[in-house]
């Protein structure tokens, strides 16, 4: 700031941020810092809100009988006139506290470039930048800072506990100054230092700004609703809405969907009213305590059929978007009636395994709201739109969580209407989630239970496919188990579902090639190398075309291992497989499969003799297992130990 005094115009800068942020206090800490550097004093001023402004013509009154003029002009004209003659020498520091808008700043503006402006607003307006002020957005304390504050007046000799309770006091707070204040006051007064008391009763509150108060006062709550009063109707019923969307961030076509607009004015208006955060173009998000704030006044004005629409709009929209990105990255068939062509892929696969990474918070939260507002359709649809998602990034907590929700809307839906499909489905996605989470116990009991359900349904493709899937998937957990055998007999009865006239005709060359990808080790292991390589080599020249990126690497990891498996007349084979396999898989981020074609390498070269390459492979392998936090980071480490 000091460094204004030399500019040619008057110096200002602006002090935005979320109500309760501490703007107020962060300016007069700041006048009180540098007030020494203008010899000529300095001068404050309150505008206040807008049920309590104070005109310019106030404050220029004030400020002129402060400077010594004994009677200001009775016009606006004339005290401005006069502001701008008695301040052209003077070196004055101007805080002005809550601007409304850059005009109404301007017209406070001293003429003398020795002088410097602090000001804050409750308002983010277009207007400071336009006229080049110096903008500042003030934001909620660092985690350390809060804690601080919050531990500054407890005993010194805090248990583990309790510090954990103020770290989630902190989260509960948001990190906005003015919560902190009124909790630490709380925590000190009425619950006698005791954290974690304290933070389980605000984690059961319906709403944690209803509990800041101070001496009854919800001192909190006000400093939002004086913002929110200030909105338009429209954003003030955007700004209510919002509330019920699934996260707290958001993306504008999110929001359109919920609020049922088409631009995005409502959502400008509340960025202005720092109400709401855009974080980047086309994405914002609602601070905890301020989306708080609006979910009560849903609460309290908006009729029940209006929440339950907005919330119907906002998880069609999230089907709609999952759907959308399934289609771009996997030509694997999805059932459900938003897969019957409403929804068509629009963009390339390495932008939809981004948008579904950024979106992976609400599309897990969107699924959670869907099944606890009872719109059962859309939510097993969601859940399998998800499937691919999950599997190929082996997102196993979240596949389960959201499966079990899809599974229980489709018995729901099959109670309502007699239509199993969508129970079969959930299964089979069910079972496959817990699987991939090892598992086998819990995915066995969803398989057997998927293909009971199968064998009593009519023979339509979409049960045959998911009937294959079934035996498919039983292979792997008795591979996994060392049960060879069967594991082969389970993938022969799979095939034997794929060449059956009534199986999807589309889909039977990609079911046999996957097939071929999976049963290739098993063969392997129970001596049929030959059949083993031949798949293998099948399944490769299938996924080829590049289409299916991890379908390839899996497919050339799993040749290579039979391949290495077959003798050393086709090891260098099996080397050369293995590396391309590699490279794949890393260039997918398919951690766990190249940690396990990593291990399988250095076992190849380190029969060979090639000791060096061999270990480095295994640390490697090590690295990604401890990543994975899996056991057979351990068993490596005891090898490598043993070198």
């Amino acid at each position: 700031m000091t460094g204004s005094l030399a500019s040619q115009r008057v110096g200002v800068v602006v002090l935005t941020g979320l109500p309760g942020v501490g703007k107020t206090t962060l300016a007069a800490r700041g006048a009180h810092r540098v007030k020494h550097l203008f010899r000529d004093g300095w001068l404050w001023a309150e505008l206040g809100s807008s049920s309590e402004s104070v005109s310019v013509d106030d404050v220029l009154f004030l400020f002129l009988t402060q400077l010594g003029v004994e009677k200001p002009p009775a016009t606006s004209q004339g005290l401005r006139a006069v502001f701008q003659t008695v301040t052209a020498d003077l070196a004055l520091l101007v805080v002005l506290d809550d601007v409304e808008s850059a005009a109404q700043l301007t017209n406070l503006l001293p003429s003398s470039s020795r002088s410097v402006v602090l000001a804050t607003s409750r308002k983010r307006s277009q207007g400071f930048r336009r006229e080049r002020f110096t903008v500042v957005d003030v934001p909620p304390f660092s985690v350390a800072s809060a804690v601080e504050l919050l531990s500054a007046d407890l005993d010194a000799a805090l248990e583990p506990g309790d510090r954990q309770a103020i770290e989630a006091l902190v989260e509960l707070c948001g990190r906005l100054p003015l919560a902190l204040s009124i909790a630490a006051a709380q925590l000190a007064s009425r619950h006698a230092g005791q954290p974690a008391e304290y933070v389980g009763q605000l984690r059961t509150a319906q709403s944690v700004v209803k509990k800041l108060t101070e001496d009854g006062r919800p001192v909190v709550e006000a400093v939002f609703e004086v913002s929110y009063q200030d909105l338009p109707a429209e954003a003030q019923r955007a700004y209510r809405l919002l509330s019920l969307h699934p996260g707290n961030r958001f993306s504008a076509g999110a929001a359109q969907a919920l609020l049922d607009i088409t631009g995005d004015s409502e959502l400008e208006t509340l960025v202005v009213a720092n109400l709401l955060t855009q974080v980047r173009p086309g994405r914002y998000e609602f601070h905890s305590l301020v989306r708080d704030h609006a979910a009560g006044l849903a609460d309290h004005v908006e009729q029940p059929e209006e929440c339950q629409a907005a919330v119907e709009r906002v998880v069609e929209w999230y089907l709609r978007f999952a759907v959308a990105r399934q289609l771009a990255i996997s030509d694997r068939p999805r059932f459900g009636e938003y897969f019957d062509g409403r929804v068509t892929s629009s963009q390339d696969s390495v932008n939809a395994w981004a948008d579904l990474e950024a979106e992976r918070a609400n599309l897990r939260r969107t699924a959670r709201t869907a099944a606890e507002e009872g719109l059962h359709a859309l939510t097993w649809q969601l859940s399998e739109a998800l499937a691919t998602f999950y599997f190929q990034r082996d997102l196993f907590d979240d596949a389960i969580a959201v499966h079990a929700f899809g599974l229980a809307a489709a018995i729901a839906v099959y109670e309502d209407t007699g239509d199993a499909r969508p129970v079969l489905r959930m299964r089979a996605e069910l079972g496959t989630a817990y699987f991939s989470a090892k598992d086998d116990a819990a995915a066995m009991e969803q398989f057997a239970a998927a293909a009971e359900l199968a064998d009593g349904l009519p023979e339509s493709g979409e049960v045959l496919f998911t009937r294959e899937k079934m035996f498919q998937w039983k292979s792997f957990v008795h591979q996994r188990r060392g049960e060879f055998a069967a594991a082969v007999r389970a993938i022969d009865d799979a095939r034997s579902i794929v060449d059956v006239p009534g199986f999807p005709a589309g889909e039977r060359a990609r079911e046999g090639a996957l097939l071929d990808m999976n049963g290739g080790p098993m063969l392997a292991a129970v001596g049929r190398f030959g059949d083993a390589v031949a798949r293998g080599r099948a399944a490769v020249a299938y996924f080829a075309d590049g289409k299916e990126k991890f379908n390839l690497a899996k497919s050339l990891a799993n040749l290579g291992s039979s391949l290495a498996a077959a003798g050393a007349d086709h090891h260098e084979e099996a080397e050369r497989t293995l590396r391309e396999a590699l490279r794949s898989l890393a260039e997918q981020e398919m951690q766990f499969w190249e940690a396990e074609t990593s291990t399988e390498l250095a076992d190849l070269l380190e029969r060979a003799g090639r000791l060096a390459e061999a270990t480095s492979l295994l640390k490697r392998a090590e690295e990604l297992y401890t990543l994975l936090d899996d056991r057979k980071a351990q068993s490596l480490r005891d090898r490598l130990g043993e070198r």
